[in-house]
């Protein structure tokens, strides 16, 4: 098999679903991706991230010192969880902490949980990458590093339970850190939110007018069948919901997993995300294209522009759709505001070099 054919992989398990015979392709792929990795048969860009995982912490190449500056924009304090008793422990996640665009969901998320009075605490520059995608593209070294260092770090916390936007990130850690011995009771930040609005700890203060469709992350739908607390909230926000033809367990992945958005892809081909934007765009008087992953955001933003959907539809997360209906004050991310970056917080270091990770099985 040509080594561009094991890349081309997304690992969303669209495969898996629908085999009439249960085959599992993506632990096969995944496993032959290990030889490549050792022979250091990848795309450059693939290298890059890796290097800068390795070294800092975080696939971005950030000082891991500038992981919490978007907490700077609060107008109030986010606790430590290495210092102090938390309830709730906000695993966050590299783009959550880093991506300028998903920074501002980040600060929402935390606004929604102070104002609904959630006793939560962040790991500050303590967190580490979680690795799931480390593990996917082969690096089997590399992730066992990165969750046995997030692992230790997490049993020095004294918390009741983890909460991520990260449908990456959470499957790693609900699916996979058992095996290293951390075992820790972790959702989704969609079910906290569902539950929250269910309870009524969440105060609406107005509706939604919008006509929305849904988009499953893989990780959150088809990989951990996180389908419906997304839908009934956005259900309780008021929200016109289309579902798209693709949904739920048929959903079309965004083109970001497996490490793919590592990758960058051919130039002279749709890509998955711009497939997926047509699709929403056929929906008649479609507002926003909602989402509830930072990899699926940061793929979306740039399919609406590439495919000419720009005054079509908006990228939101569900997160977003909450605060306004919160009617916080804050608002949403609009198109094309300025959005004021971490690395004013600390000068980044230069990467080093990756030294060869011993490949675990």
């Amino acid at each position: 098999m040509r080594p561009e054919t094991l890349w081309s992989c997304r690992t969303c398990a669209a495969c898996v679903e629908i085999c009439p015979v249960g085959i599992e392709h993506v632990p096969v792929i995944v496993e032959m991706r290990r030889s490549l990795v050792d022979a250091s048969q990848m795309e450059a860009t693939l290298q890059k991230a890796l290097q800068n995982i390795h070294n800092k912490g975080n696939s971005l190449g950030e000082n891991k010192r500038k992981r919490p500056a978007w907490t700077k924009k609060l107008d109030f304090e986010i606790k430590d969880a290495r210092a102090e008793k938390v309830d709730v422990l906000w695993f966050v996640g590299d783009f959550a902490s880093f991506d300028p665009r998903y920074q501002k969901v980040s600060q929402a998320f935390a606004r929604i949980l102070h104002r609904a009075g959630v006793d939560f605490g962040i790991l500050y520059e303590a967190e580490m990458n979680a690795g799931n995608d480390v593990r996917r593209v082969g690096e089997e070294g590399l992730f066992q590093h990165l969750a046995e260092s997030n692992i230790e770090t997490l049993k020095e916390c004294d918390f009741e339970r983890i909460v991520t936007t990260d449908p990456h990130s959470y499957n790693t850690i609900k699916n996979e850190y058992p095996d290293f011995e951390g075992n820790f009771e972790i959702e989704h930040a969609s079910a906290m939110i569902q539950r929250m609005l269910a309870d009524g700890k969440i105060e609406l203060k107005k509706t939604l007018d919008y006509r929305v469709t849904y988009h499953d992350p893989c990780h959150l739908g088809r990989l951990n069948k996180g389908y419906d607390p997304p839908r009934e909230s956005i259900r309780m926000l008021g929200a016109d919901l289309v579902e798209m033809e693709r949904s739920r367990d048929n959903s079309f992945c965004c083109g970001a997993g497996g490490g793919r958005i590592w990758i960058p892809d051919p130039t002279d081909k749709e890509k998955p995300s711009e497939n997926r934007a047509r699709e929403a765009a056929r929906i008649d008087g479609l507002d926003v294209l909602v989402v509830n992953c930072p990899k699926c955001m940061n793929m979306f933003e740039d399919a609406r522009k590439s495919t000419g959907n720009e005054e079509t539809f908006r990228v939101m997360e569900l997160i977003e759709l909450v605060e306004e209906c919160m009617d916080l004050g804050d608002g949403a991310a609009t198109d094309g505001a300025e959005t004021d970056s971490a690395d004013e917080a600390v000068p980044p270091d230069v990467p080093s070099a990756l030294p060869h990770a011993t490949h675990g099985v």
